[in-house]
């Protein structure tokens, strides 16, 4: 098994990085497993709305759920990654309930 990684962090929560030739061009979060929340950036079935991301390397770091939303904001002021800066105001807005 020496030849494999342990990616066991990505079952868990925590902030993950998705970077493309060095640098980090989109930081998520998930109170979840981050597996599939990764995934979801390269989903061809995903709605036309969800941002697709171009990444050739992603970082994950487990973080306690009490310090998830601080973790993450940290690291979104020190990158400033390009694809958060479309989706962050949508997310931080209520949506609106029609019925």
């Amino acid at each position: 098994m020496e030849d494999f990684a342990d990616i066991s962090e990505v079952l868990g929560g925590g902030v993950y990085l998705l970077a493309y030739r060095g640098e980090i061009v989109f930081i998520g979060k998930s109170t979840r497993g981050m597996l599939g929340a990764i995934g979801n950036y390269r989903a061809k079935s995903m709605p036309s709305w969800f941002p697709r991301v171009t990444f050739d390397q992603v970082l994950v770091k487990y973080i306690h759920p009490d310090q998830l939303e601080a973790t993450y904001a940290e690291l979104i002021a020190e990158y400033r990654p390009k694809h958060n800066r479309d989706i962050l105001p949508a997310l931080t807005q209520p949506l609106e309930r029609r019925i």
